[in-house]
């Protein structure tokens, strides 16, 4: 399962980039937009120009962007637990809670760079 992920890297950046955009146009918010460009970038880069050094640059520092613009909302939407807003405040930590996870895993594929065939004479 992990090589089928491993080759399908481009699209699992594409998918968390549109996930992004669903929760920036529900919340209205601009800051989560950052995180759209890049995953969207990020995908069309891993699926275009795969070999170039810095597709899985910007691969890693989307993924890491990502995962702390999730942290962040974890931590802005923690304080509303117990209160008027529980249930909203517990939807928006499950969504993000998702989110960081998702963003860990595109680290993960993004550091795992499939390996170049050996070129040469044997």
């Amino acid at each position: 399962m992990l090589e089928a992920a491993k080759t399908n890297a481009a699209y699992a950046f594409i998918v968390v980039g549109v996930l992004w955009l669903v929760i920036a146009v529900i919340t209205s918010a601009g800051l989560v937009l950052w995180p759209v460009g890049a995953c969207l970038v990020a995908g069309v880069l891993l699926r275009l120009r795969p070999a170039l050094r810095i597709t899985w640059a910007w691969a890693l520092a989307t993924a890491s962007l990502g995962f702390l613009l999730a942290a962040y909302q974890l931590y802005d939407w923690a304080p509303f637990i117990g209160g008027a807003f529980t249930a909203v405040a517990g939807a928006a930590l499950a969504v993000f809670t998702i989110l960081a996870l998702a963003h860990v895993f595109l680290f993960y594929l993004g550091a795992s760079k499939p390996k170049a065939p050996k070129s040469g004479s044997s």
